[in-house]
Protein backbone atom coordinates (compact mmCIF):
# COMPACT_ATOMS: atom_id res chain seq x y z
CA UNK A 1 0.00 0.00 0.00
CA UNK A 2 2.73 2.50 0.06
CA UNK A 3 3.24 3.26 3.71
CA UNK A 4 6.72 3.90 5.31
CA UNK A 5 7.64 3.37 8.70
CA UNK A 6 8.48 7.09 8.60
CA UNK A 7 4.64 8.03 7.38
CA UNK A 8 3.26 5.74 9.98
CA UNK A 9 5.12 7.09 12.69
CA UNK A 10 4.50 10.51 11.72
CA UNK A 11 0.44 9.65 11.56
CA UNK A 12 0.86 8.82 15.32
CA UNK A 13 1.10 11.90 17.72
CA UNK A 14 3.39 12.52 19.72
CA UNK A 15 5.61 9.86 18.34
CA UNK A 16 8.41 12.24 17.55
CA UNK A 17 11.80 10.71 18.94
CA UNK A 18 10.39 7.53 16.54
CA UNK A 19 10.44 9.96 13.29
CA UNK A 20 13.87 11.46 14.68
CA UNK A 21 15.20 7.74 14.74
CA UNK A 22 13.99 7.23 11.39
CA UNK A 23 15.20 10.36 9.87
CA UNK A 24 18.67 9.87 11.30
CA UNK A 25 18.91 6.15 9.89
CA UNK A 26 17.98 7.92 6.20
CA UNK A 27 14.28 7.61 6.16
CA UNK A 28 12.89 9.45 3.24
CA UNK A 29 11.25 12.57 4.02
CA UNK A 30 9.96 13.25 0.80
CA UNK A 31 8.43 9.54 0.39
CA UNK A 32 4.31 9.73 -0.47
CA UNK A 33 2.28 6.87 0.33
CA UNK A 34 0.86 5.00 -2.90
CA UNK A 35 -2.48 4.19 -1.98
CA UNK A 36 -5.19 5.82 -3.99
CA UNK A 37 -4.05 5.63 -7.49
CA UNK A 38 -6.39 6.07 -9.88
CA UNK A 39 -6.31 6.04 -13.62
CA UNK A 40 -7.98 9.76 -13.50
CA UNK A 41 -4.51 10.89 -11.19
CA UNK A 42 -2.17 9.27 -14.12
CA UNK A 43 -3.51 11.38 -17.17
CA UNK A 44 -2.24 14.32 -18.81
CA UNK A 45 -3.78 17.11 -17.98
CA UNK A 46 -5.64 19.16 -19.75
CA UNK A 47 -4.21 22.75 -20.58
CA UNK A 48 -7.80 23.98 -20.50
CA UNK A 49 -8.92 23.04 -17.18
CA UNK A 50 -8.03 25.80 -14.96
CA UNK A 51 -6.69 23.80 -11.72
CA UNK A 52 -5.01 21.23 -14.32
CA UNK A 53 -1.62 23.14 -12.61
CA UNK A 54 -2.53 22.19 -9.11
CA UNK A 55 -3.44 18.56 -10.14
CA UNK A 56 0.17 18.19 -11.57
CA UNK A 57 1.35 19.71 -8.06
CA UNK A 58 -1.21 17.15 -6.22
CA UNK A 59 0.11 13.37 -5.50
CA UNK A 60 -1.10 11.53 -8.19
CA UNK A 61 -0.76 8.51 -6.13
CA UNK A 62 -2.51 8.65 -2.52
CA UNK A 63 0.23 11.93 -1.96
CA UNK A 64 0.25 11.58 2.24
CA UNK A 65 3.37 13.25 2.87
CA UNK A 66 5.24 13.04 6.15
CA UNK A 67 3.96 16.40 6.88
CA UNK A 68 0.38 16.20 5.81
CA UNK A 69 0.46 12.66 8.13
CA UNK A 70 2.10 15.11 10.91
CA UNK A 71 -0.07 17.48 9.98
CA UNK A 72 -3.49 15.88 9.95
CA UNK A 73 -2.67 14.07 13.63
CA UNK A 74 -2.44 18.13 14.61
CA UNK A 75 1.26 17.19 15.97
CA UNK A 76 2.95 20.59 15.77
CA UNK A 77 6.51 19.45 16.56
CA UNK A 78 6.89 16.33 14.51
CA UNK A 79 5.44 18.98 11.29
CA UNK A 80 8.26 21.08 12.47
CA UNK A 81 10.63 18.66 12.48
CA UNK A 82 9.59 17.90 8.70
CA UNK A 83 9.75 21.61 7.52
CA UNK A 84 12.88 21.71 9.11
CA UNK A 85 13.81 19.60 7.11
CA UNK A 86 13.26 21.63 3.76
CA UNK A 87 9.83 19.82 2.45
CA UNK A 88 7.66 20.81 -0.03
CA UNK A 89 5.05 22.85 2.25
CA UNK A 90 2.46 22.80 -0.88
CA UNK A 91 2.31 19.13 -1.56
CA UNK A 92 -1.01 17.97 -1.62
CA UNK A 93 -2.76 14.57 -1.24
CA UNK A 94 -4.80 13.38 -4.44
CA UNK A 95 -7.72 14.72 -3.64
CA UNK A 96 -6.04 18.23 -3.12
CA UNK A 97 -5.33 19.06 0.56
CA UNK A 98 -2.17 20.32 1.99
CA UNK A 99 -0.65 20.64 5.22
CA UNK A 100 -2.34 24.18 5.75
CA UNK A 101 -5.72 22.52 5.14
CA UNK A 102 -5.52 20.30 7.77
CA UNK A 103 -3.90 22.78 10.21
CA UNK A 104 -6.46 25.37 9.61
CA UNK A 105 -9.17 22.50 10.46
CA UNK A 106 -7.53 21.89 13.38
CA UNK A 107 -7.36 25.16 14.70
CA UNK A 108 -3.52 24.89 14.87
CA UNK A 109 -2.90 28.37 14.80
CA UNK A 110 1.38 28.20 15.64
CA UNK A 111 1.18 25.35 13.14
CA UNK A 112 -0.55 27.68 10.37
CA UNK A 113 1.61 30.30 10.90
CA UNK A 114 4.87 27.81 10.48
CA UNK A 115 3.53 26.69 7.16
CA UNK A 116 2.70 29.97 5.88
CA UNK A 117 6.05 31.25 7.03
CA UNK A 118 7.56 28.93 4.77
CA UNK A 119 5.45 29.40 1.98
CA UNK A 120 2.26 27.75 1.79
CA UNK A 121 -0.54 28.29 -0.42
CA UNK A 122 -3.00 30.03 1.15
CA UNK A 123 -5.45 29.57 -1.62
CA UNK A 124 -4.59 26.12 -2.46
CA UNK A 125 -8.23 24.09 -2.65
CA UNK A 126 -9.22 20.59 -2.66
CA UNK A 127 -9.62 19.34 -5.88
CA UNK A 128 -11.45 15.54 -6.82
CA UNK A 129 -13.90 14.54 -4.07
CA UNK A 130 -14.59 10.82 -3.75
CA UNK A 131 -17.14 9.46 -6.00
CA UNK A 132 -19.80 7.75 -4.94
CA UNK A 133 -22.71 5.69 -6.44
CA UNK A 134 -25.43 8.70 -6.73
CA UNK A 135 -22.24 11.42 -7.78
CA UNK A 136 -19.32 12.84 -6.54
CA UNK A 137 -19.17 14.03 -2.55
CA UNK A 138 -19.61 17.70 -2.42
CA UNK A 139 -16.16 18.87 -0.85
CA UNK A 140 -14.44 20.12 -3.80
CA UNK A 141 -12.56 23.44 -3.94
CA UNK A 142 -11.97 23.90 -0.35
CA UNK A 143 -9.54 26.28 1.04
CA UNK A 144 -7.90 26.46 4.12
CA UNK A 145 -10.39 29.63 5.26
CA UNK A 146 -13.09 27.41 4.64
CA UNK A 147 -11.85 24.61 6.74
CA UNK A 148 -10.79 27.21 9.54
CA UNK A 149 -14.41 29.06 9.42
CA UNK A 150 -16.78 26.41 11.34
CA UNK A 151 -14.25 25.89 14.39
CA UNK A 152 -11.31 28.14 13.86
CA UNK A 153 -10.66 31.22 16.28
CA UNK A 154 -10.66 34.87 14.98
CA UNK A 155 -6.89 34.98 15.37
CA UNK A 156 -6.78 32.24 12.73
CA UNK A 157 -9.36 33.33 10.56
CA UNK A 158 -7.46 36.63 10.61
CA UNK A 159 -4.00 35.36 10.29
CA UNK A 160 -5.05 33.61 6.80
CA UNK A 161 -6.99 36.09 5.45
CA UNK A 162 -4.06 38.82 6.49
CA UNK A 163 -2.13 35.70 4.60
CA UNK A 164 -4.35 36.56 1.27
CA UNK A 165 -6.82 34.19 1.29
CA UNK A 166 -9.87 35.15 -0.52
CA UNK A 167 -12.77 35.79 1.70
CA UNK A 168 -15.71 34.92 -0.46
CA UNK A 169 -14.06 32.02 -2.39
CA UNK A 170 -16.71 29.29 -3.33
CA UNK A 171 -16.52 25.68 -2.96
CA UNK A 172 -18.45 23.21 -5.29
CA UNK A 173 -21.46 24.04 -3.09
CA UNK A 174 -21.01 27.40 -3.83
CA UNK A 175 -20.65 28.15 0.02
CA UNK A 176 -18.54 30.57 1.67
CA UNK A 177 -16.38 31.12 4.31
CA UNK A 178 -19.32 33.24 5.86
CA UNK A 179 -21.54 30.36 4.90
CA UNK A 180 -19.20 28.04 6.76
CA UNK A 181 -18.54 29.53 9.84
CA UNK A 182 -22.47 30.62 10.65
CA UNK A 183 -23.30 26.75 9.61
CA UNK A 184 -22.14 25.15 12.77
CA UNK A 185 -23.83 24.90 16.64
CA UNK A 186 -20.24 26.27 17.58
CA UNK A 187 -20.60 29.42 15.60
CA UNK A 188 -18.30 32.24 17.04
CA UNK A 189 -20.31 35.76 17.07
CA UNK A 190 -16.66 37.10 16.60
CA UNK A 191 -15.44 35.30 13.68
CA UNK A 192 -18.49 36.31 11.51
CA UNK A 193 -17.68 39.72 12.68
CA UNK A 194 -14.33 39.64 11.75
CA UNK A 195 -15.62 38.59 8.22
CA UNK A 196 -17.86 40.76 7.58
CA UNK A 197 -15.23 43.44 8.26
CA UNK A 198 -12.83 42.09 6.28
CA UNK A 199 -15.54 42.38 3.08
CA UNK A 200 -17.41 39.01 3.10
CA UNK A 201 -20.21 39.20 0.72
CA UNK A 202 -23.43 38.28 2.41
CA UNK A 203 -25.58 38.06 -1.11
CA UNK A 204 -24.39 34.83 -2.68
CA UNK A 205 -26.58 31.61 -2.73
CA UNK A 206 -25.37 28.46 -2.09
CA UNK A 207 -26.55 25.92 -5.07
CA UNK A 208 -29.36 24.81 -2.81
CA UNK A 209 -30.65 28.75 -2.92
CA UNK A 210 -29.47 29.45 0.95
CA UNK A 211 -27.73 32.44 2.05
CA UNK A 212 -25.45 33.10 5.24
CA UNK A 213 -28.73 34.51 6.86
CA UNK A 214 -30.21 31.69 5.32
CA UNK A 215 -27.98 29.22 7.49
CA UNK A 216 -27.65 30.88 10.62
CA UNK A 217 -31.12 31.15 11.26
CA UNK A 218 -31.02 26.99 11.25
CA UNK A 219 -28.85 27.44 15.02
CA UNK A 220 -30.64 30.37 15.72
CA UNK A 221 -28.33 32.56 17.57
CA UNK A 222 -29.98 35.97 17.84
CA UNK A 223 -26.38 37.63 17.75
CA UNK A 224 -25.28 36.02 14.72
CA UNK A 225 -28.88 36.67 13.05
CA UNK A 226 -28.59 40.51 13.85
CA UNK A 227 -24.89 40.95 12.52
CA UNK A 228 -25.91 39.29 9.25
CA UNK A 229 -29.08 41.36 8.88
CA UNK A 230 -27.27 45.01 9.88
CA UNK A 231 -24.92 43.84 6.90
CA UNK A 232 -27.76 43.53 4.97
CA UNK A 233 -28.07 39.90 4.30
CA UNK A 234 -31.02 38.72 2.48
CA UNK A 235 -33.05 35.55 3.64
CA UNK A 236 -35.52 32.69 2.81
CA UNK A 237 -39.01 32.70 3.76
CA UNK A 238 -39.67 31.14 7.16
CA UNK A 239 -40.07 27.06 7.09
CA UNK A 240 -43.41 25.63 7.58
CA UNK A 241 -43.97 24.36 10.95
CA UNK A 242 -43.96 20.76 11.51
CA UNK A 243 -46.74 18.13 11.11
CA UNK A 244 -48.47 17.25 14.25
CA UNK A 245 -47.28 13.88 15.82
CA UNK A 246 -49.75 11.51 17.14
CA UNK A 247 -49.12 10.48 20.70
CA UNK A 248 -47.59 6.72 21.01
CA UNK A 249 -49.18 5.15 24.30
CA UNK A 250 -46.14 3.53 25.43
CA UNK A 251 -42.40 2.89 25.07
CA UNK A 252 -42.33 -0.25 23.80
CA UNK A 253 -45.37 0.20 20.91
CA UNK A 254 -43.49 3.10 19.95
CA UNK A 255 -40.13 0.80 19.99
CA UNK A 256 -41.87 -1.59 17.64
CA UNK A 257 -43.31 1.03 15.04
CA UNK A 258 -39.78 2.86 15.48
CA UNK A 259 -37.64 -0.20 14.57
CA UNK A 260 -39.69 -1.87 11.76
CA UNK A 261 -39.47 1.59 10.08
CA UNK A 262 -35.29 1.39 10.57
CA UNK A 263 -34.90 -1.63 9.58
CA UNK A 264 -37.25 -1.34 6.28
CA UNK A 265 -34.93 1.83 5.42
CA UNK A 266 -31.77 0.74 6.44
CA UNK A 267 -32.10 -2.49 3.41
CA UNK A 268 -33.45 0.57 0.75
CA UNK A 269 -30.41 2.91 2.02
CA UNK A 270 -27.94 0.21 1.15
CA UNK A 271 -29.60 -0.85 -1.54
CA UNK A 272 -29.35 2.45 -3.69
CA UNK A 273 -26.18 3.93 -1.98
CA UNK A 274 -23.62 0.65 -1.46
CA UNK A 275 -22.53 1.82 1.10
CA UNK A 276 -22.62 1.63 5.34
CA UNK A 277 -24.23 4.96 6.73
CA UNK A 278 -23.83 5.71 9.98
CA UNK A 279 -27.00 7.29 10.44
CA UNK A 280 -28.75 4.15 8.99
CA UNK A 281 -27.14 0.80 9.19
CA UNK A 282 -24.73 1.71 12.45
CA UNK A 283 -27.65 3.59 14.30
CA UNK A 284 -30.38 0.99 13.52
CA UNK A 285 -27.99 -1.65 14.79
CA UNK A 286 -28.51 0.33 18.26
CA UNK A 287 -31.42 -0.26 18.04
CA UNK A 288 -32.01 -3.37 17.22
CA UNK A 289 -29.89 -4.09 20.35
CA UNK A 290 -32.13 -2.35 22.51
CA UNK A 291 -35.06 -3.67 20.64
CA UNK A 292 -33.72 -7.17 21.55
CA UNK A 293 -33.00 -6.46 25.52
CA UNK A 294 -36.38 -5.01 25.64
CA UNK A 295 -37.76 -8.52 24.07
CA UNK A 296 -39.70 -6.73 21.17
CA UNK A 297 -39.76 -8.25 17.84
CA UNK A 298 -37.38 -7.34 15.39
CA UNK A 299 -36.63 -8.74 11.99
CA UNK A 300 -33.73 -10.68 12.35
CA UNK A 301 -33.35 -11.91 8.70
CA UNK A 302 -33.07 -8.26 8.12
CA UNK A 303 -30.53 -7.86 11.27
CA UNK A 304 -28.40 -10.35 9.90
CA UNK A 305 -28.18 -9.24 6.51
CA UNK A 306 -27.45 -5.62 8.17
CA UNK A 307 -24.81 -7.23 10.43
CA UNK A 308 -23.02 -9.30 7.50
CA UNK A 309 -22.72 -5.69 5.20
CA UNK A 310 -21.11 -4.12 7.82
CA UNK A 311 -18.64 -7.07 8.43
CA UNK A 312 -18.15 -7.24 5.07
CA UNK A 313 -17.32 -3.64 4.55
CA UNK A 314 -14.48 -3.72 7.20
CA UNK A 315 -13.85 -7.28 6.33
CA UNK A 316 -12.13 -6.04 3.37
CA UNK A 317 -10.16 -3.24 5.34
CA UNK A 318 -8.33 -4.63 7.60
CA UNK A 319 -4.62 -4.84 6.06
CA UNK A 320 -4.83 -1.31 4.85
CA UNK A 321 -6.08 -0.35 8.32
CA UNK A 322 -3.43 -1.63 10.01
CA UNK A 323 -1.35 0.19 7.70
CA UNK A 324 -2.75 3.70 8.75
CA UNK A 325 -4.96 3.77 5.66
CA UNK A 326 -7.83 5.76 7.25
CA UNK A 327 -10.98 5.47 5.54
CA UNK A 328 -13.32 7.84 4.14
CA UNK A 329 -14.95 10.22 7.31
CA UNK A 330 -11.86 8.40 9.55
CA UNK A 331 -12.27 8.42 12.87
CA UNK A 332 -15.96 8.75 12.93
CA UNK A 333 -16.36 5.99 10.34
CA UNK A 334 -14.64 3.25 12.59
CA UNK A 335 -16.50 4.74 16.04
CA UNK A 336 -19.70 4.60 14.57
CA UNK A 337 -19.60 0.78 13.00
CA UNK A 338 -17.89 0.06 15.57
CA UNK A 339 -20.88 0.96 18.43
CA UNK A 340 -22.82 -0.44 16.24
CA UNK A 341 -21.36 -3.63 16.21
CA UNK A 342 -21.24 -3.28 20.26
CA UNK A 343 -24.69 -2.69 20.54
CA UNK A 344 -25.60 -6.74 18.90
CA UNK A 345 -23.07 -7.88 21.14
CA UNK A 346 -20.83 -8.92 18.10
CA UNK A 347 -17.63 -10.57 19.63
CA UNK A 348 -13.81 -9.31 18.83
CA UNK A 349 -11.86 -10.58 16.43
CA UNK A 350 -9.46 -9.77 13.67
CA UNK A 351 -12.04 -7.75 12.06
CA UNK A 352 -12.66 -5.33 15.08
CA UNK A 353 -9.10 -5.84 16.10
CA UNK A 354 -8.02 -3.93 12.19
CA UNK A 355 -11.12 -1.45 12.96
CA UNK A 356 -10.21 -0.32 16.86
CA UNK A 357 -6.44 -0.50 16.28
CA UNK A 358 -6.51 2.27 13.50
CA UNK A 359 -9.20 4.15 15.48
CA UNK A 360 -7.00 3.96 18.50
CA UNK A 361 -4.05 5.55 16.74
CA UNK A 362 -6.10 8.68 15.46
CA UNK A 363 -5.78 9.56 18.95
CA UNK A 364 -5.57 12.99 18.80
CA UNK A 365 -2.36 14.62 21.51
CA UNK A 366 -5.01 16.11 23.63
CA UNK A 367 -7.28 12.94 24.22
CA UNK A 368 -9.69 13.17 21.89
CA UNK A 369 -10.51 12.27 17.98
CA UNK A 370 -11.15 15.84 17.44
CA UNK A 371 -10.80 16.94 13.74
CA UNK A 372 -12.30 20.49 12.45
CA UNK A 373 -13.03 21.28 8.92
CA UNK A 374 -16.23 19.39 8.37
CA UNK A 375 -18.91 20.33 10.22
CA UNK A 376 -21.77 18.04 10.77
CA UNK A 377 -23.93 19.00 13.08
CA UNK A 378 -25.16 16.85 15.66
CA UNK A 379 -23.85 13.91 14.74
CA UNK A 380 -20.07 14.61 13.49
CA UNK A 381 -19.37 18.17 15.28
CA UNK A 382 -18.96 17.64 18.86
CA UNK A 383 -15.16 16.84 20.08
CA UNK A 384 -16.31 15.60 23.80
CA UNK A 385 -18.44 13.11 21.90
CA UNK A 386 -15.53 11.57 20.09
CA UNK A 387 -13.70 11.03 23.33
CA UNK A 388 -16.88 9.83 24.88
CA UNK A 389 -17.58 7.28 22.15
CA UNK A 390 -13.64 6.19 21.64
CA UNK A 391 -12.67 5.67 25.58
CA UNK A 392 -15.73 2.82 25.26
CA UNK A 393 -14.50 1.33 22.40
CA UNK A 394 -11.05 1.09 23.17
CA UNK A 395 -12.63 -0.62 26.86
CA UNK A 396 -14.77 -2.76 24.70
CA UNK A 397 -12.97 -3.80 21.90
CA UNK A 398 -9.34 -3.10 22.61
CA UNK A 399 -7.00 -6.54 22.39
CA UNK A 400 -5.52 -7.93 25.55
CA UNK A 401 -2.19 -7.50 24.53
CA UNK A 402 -2.13 -4.04 24.43
CA UNK A 403 -4.46 -3.31 27.81
CA UNK A 404 -1.59 -0.84 29.16
CA UNK A 405 -1.55 1.32 26.25
CA UNK A 406 -5.20 1.45 25.68
CA UNK A 407 -5.70 2.41 28.87
CA UNK A 408 -3.21 5.17 29.02
CA UNK A 409 -5.04 6.32 25.91
CA UNK A 410 -8.42 5.90 28.45
CA UNK A 411 -6.77 8.17 30.58
CA UNK A 412 -6.27 10.80 28.25
CA UNK A 413 -9.60 10.81 27.31
CA UNK A 414 -10.86 11.02 30.46
CA UNK A 415 -9.27 13.83 31.10
CA UNK A 416 -9.96 15.36 28.24
CA UNK A 417 -13.91 15.07 29.04
CA UNK A 418 -13.22 16.53 32.41
CA UNK A 419 -11.64 19.77 31.02
CA UNK A 420 -13.39 20.28 27.68
CA UNK A 421 -15.82 22.66 27.79
CA UNK A 422 -19.47 22.42 26.76
CA UNK A 423 -20.90 24.10 24.17
CA UNK A 424 -24.10 22.28 23.13
CA UNK A 425 -26.35 19.76 24.28
CA UNK A 426 -24.33 17.24 22.22
CA UNK A 427 -21.84 18.56 24.65
CA UNK A 428 -23.40 17.71 27.86
CA UNK A 429 -25.07 14.87 27.35
CA UNK A 430 -22.00 13.01 25.87
CA UNK A 431 -20.10 14.36 28.89
CA UNK A 432 -22.11 12.66 31.17
CA UNK A 433 -21.97 9.46 29.11
CA UNK A 434 -18.07 9.65 28.86
CA UNK A 435 -17.80 9.88 32.75
CA UNK A 436 -19.94 7.34 33.66
CA UNK A 437 -18.03 4.82 31.14
CA UNK A 438 -14.88 5.94 32.20
CA UNK A 439 -15.78 5.39 35.83
CA UNK A 440 -15.09 8.99 36.59
CA UNK A 441 -15.76 10.06 40.38
CA UNK A 442 -19.26 10.65 41.44
CA UNK A 443 -19.67 14.25 42.73
CA UNK A 444 -18.09 14.67 38.38
CA UNK A 445 -20.85 12.49 37.33
CA UNK A 446 -23.87 14.14 39.07
CA UNK A 447 -22.41 17.21 38.46
CA UNK A 448 -22.56 16.75 34.79
CA UNK A 449 -25.96 15.14 35.09
CA UNK A 450 -27.27 18.55 36.57
CA UNK A 451 -25.77 20.39 33.84
CA UNK A 452 -27.46 18.12 31.20
CA UNK A 453 -30.85 18.92 33.01
CA UNK A 454 -30.60 23.10 33.02
CA UNK A 455 -31.05 22.45 29.54
CA UNK A 456 -34.02 20.81 29.44
CA UNK A 457 -37.26 23.24 27.77
CA UNK A 458 -40.55 23.63 29.57
CA UNK A 459 -42.10 20.93 27.29
CA UNK A 460 -39.76 18.25 28.15
CA UNK A 461 -37.43 18.06 25.71
CA UNK A 462 -33.94 19.04 24.77
CA UNK A 463 -32.18 21.11 21.82
CA UNK A 464 -29.39 20.93 20.38
CA UNK A 465 -28.07 24.31 21.38
CA UNK A 466 -29.53 27.31 23.84
CA UNK A 467 -31.37 29.11 21.09
CA UNK A 468 -33.34 26.25 19.28
CA UNK A 469 -36.73 24.39 19.81
CA UNK A 470 -36.66 21.10 21.34
CA UNK A 471 -35.90 17.90 19.02
CA UNK A 472 -36.04 14.21 19.84
CA UNK A 473 -32.43 13.59 18.69
CA UNK A 474 -31.27 15.90 21.58
CA UNK A 475 -33.61 14.35 23.67
CA UNK A 476 -33.01 11.15 23.15
CA UNK A 477 -28.97 11.60 23.87
CA UNK A 478 -30.06 13.87 27.16
CA UNK A 479 -32.69 10.70 28.26
CA UNK A 480 -30.04 7.90 27.35
CA UNK A 481 -27.38 9.55 29.11
CA UNK A 482 -29.20 9.99 32.62
CA UNK A 483 -30.77 6.57 32.73
CA UNK A 484 -26.97 5.40 31.64
CA UNK A 485 -25.41 7.38 34.31
CA UNK A 486 -26.44 5.93 37.63
CA UNK A 487 -26.86 9.44 38.90
CA UNK A 488 -29.02 10.63 41.35
CA UNK A 489 -30.64 12.63 38.06
CA UNK A 490 -31.92 9.72 36.77
CA UNK A 491 -34.72 9.57 39.07
CA UNK A 492 -35.10 13.40 38.04
CA UNK A 493 -38.36 14.19 37.18
CA UNK A 494 -36.92 15.71 33.82
CA UNK A 495 -36.00 12.57 33.03
CA UNK A 496 -39.45 11.41 32.69
CA UNK A 497 -40.34 13.99 31.12
CA UNK A 498 -38.18 13.87 28.38
CA UNK A 499 -39.67 10.46 28.13
CA UNK A 500 -42.95 11.79 27.37
CA UNK A 501 -41.94 14.43 25.53
CA UNK A 502 -40.68 11.23 22.72
CA UNK A 503 -43.73 9.70 23.27
CA UNK A 504 -45.96 12.75 22.03
CA UNK A 505 -43.74 13.48 19.62
CA UNK A 506 -43.30 10.21 17.33
CA UNK A 507 -44.60 10.36 14.21
CA UNK A 508 -47.98 7.99 12.82
CA UNK A 509 -45.31 6.59 10.75
CA UNK A 510 -42.96 5.54 13.77
CA UNK A 511 -40.01 7.90 13.24
CA UNK A 512 -39.43 11.40 14.96
CA UNK A 513 -38.81 14.37 12.28
CA UNK A 514 -35.33 16.09 13.27
CA UNK A 515 -34.77 19.29 10.80
CA UNK A 516 -31.26 18.97 9.38
CA UNK A 517 -29.27 22.07 9.79
CA UNK A 518 -26.10 20.21 8.50
CA UNK A 519 -24.14 21.16 5.22
CA UNK A 520 -24.81 18.88 2.73
CA UNK A 521 -21.98 16.88 0.65
CA UNK A 522 -23.61 13.70 -0.07
CA UNK A 523 -25.59 13.40 -3.33
CA UNK A 524 -29.38 13.58 -2.55
CA UNK A 525 -31.35 10.14 -2.72
CA UNK A 526 -34.26 8.52 -0.77
CA UNK A 527 -33.69 5.67 1.22
CA UNK A 528 -36.89 4.57 2.37
CA UNK A 529 -37.19 7.11 5.30
CA UNK A 530 -39.59 9.60 5.63
CA UNK A 531 -38.90 13.41 5.48
CA UNK A 532 -37.12 14.17 2.46
CA UNK A 533 -33.77 16.31 2.77
CA UNK A 534 -33.87 15.94 6.60
CA UNK A 535 -34.28 12.00 6.33
CA UNK A 536 -30.84 10.89 7.38
CA UNK A 537 -30.92 13.14 11.19
CA UNK A 538 -34.16 11.66 11.70
CA UNK A 539 -33.76 8.26 11.12
CA UNK A 540 -30.43 8.77 13.02
CA UNK A 541 -33.09 10.73 16.01
CA UNK A 542 -35.79 7.64 15.25
CA UNK A 543 -32.94 4.74 16.29
CA UNK A 544 -31.59 6.86 19.45
CA UNK A 545 -34.98 7.48 20.53
CA UNK A 546 -36.16 3.94 20.61
CA UNK A 547 -32.47 3.26 22.35
CA UNK A 548 -33.54 6.02 24.97
CA UNK A 549 -37.25 4.65 25.21
CA UNK A 550 -35.34 0.61 25.34
CA UNK A 551 -33.29 1.91 28.23
CA UNK A 552 -36.46 2.15 30.51
CA UNK A 553 -37.86 -1.33 29.95
CA UNK A 554 -38.58 -3.59 31.20
CA UNK A 555 -41.72 -1.85 33.30
CA UNK A 556 -42.32 0.85 30.49
CA UNK A 557 -42.19 4.84 31.36
CA UNK A 558 -43.00 4.22 35.29
CA UNK A 559 -39.30 3.04 35.94
CA UNK A 560 -37.76 6.46 35.00
CA UNK A 561 -39.97 8.00 38.10
CA UNK A 562 -38.27 5.38 40.08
Amino acid sequence: QGMTPLLIAASNAGSIEIVRLLLAKGADVNATRASGTTAAAAEAPDPNDPLAKRRKHSGGAGGYTPLITAASANDLETARLFVEKGVDVNAATRRGDTALHFAAGAGNLAMVKLLLAKGADVNAATLDAIPVRKGPIGLNHLTALMYAAPYGTPDLVRTLIDAGAQINAKDIRDMTPLMLAVASETQNPDVVRLLLAKGADVKPKSVMGETALDWAKKFGNPEVIRLLQEAGAPGSAEEQADAAAAETADARAAMSKAVALLQRSSTEFFKESGCVGCHHQNFTAMAVGAARKAGIRIDETAAEEQLKVVKTQWMGAQEPLLQRLDPPGASDTLSFSLLGLAAVDYPADAVTDAMVLNFAAEQTLDGSWCYGAIARSPISEGCIARAAIGARLLQLYGPPGMKAEFDQRIKRARNYLLEAPTKTTDDLAMRLLGLKWVAAEKEAIGSAAQALLQQQHSDGGWAGNRYLASDAYSTSQAVYALGESGAEAAKDAGHRRGIEFLLKTQQPDGSWHVKSRAVKFQPYFQSGFPHDHDQWISAAATALATVALGNTLPGGVERAAR
